[in-house]
């Protein structure tokens, strides 16, 4: 399994702004290619992240992804700092 970090961006703008069209304009993409991200990502999970409702809600798998999510971001920023500086 692959996760892509743009899907794992995706999900949490999604949840950071409170819908799929604020999401998708915050990420500079159109809400179709959003919710395309949204369903490629579920299917790779194999899991329902999402109820596609208004306001959307999160599944219980969801809400196990977002802890996971917010992990992948806090080690991703702690990676992007580890490295600043060290080819230079």
């Amino acid at each position: 399994m692959f996760l892509e970090p743009k899907s794992i961006n995706g999900f949490l703008a999604i949840i950071d702004n409170g819908n799929f069209e604020k999401a998708a304009k915050k990420l500079n993409i159109t809400t179709s290619a959003l919710s395309i991200r949204m369903s490629s990502l579920e299917k790779t999970m194999g899991e329902k992240l999402l109820v596609r409702t208004r306001p959307f809600s999160l599944t219980q798998a969801g809400e196990i992804f977002y802890e996971y999510a917010l992990e992948y971001k806090k080690m991703e920023s702690s990676l992007k700092e580890k490295l600043t500086g060290i080819a230079e």
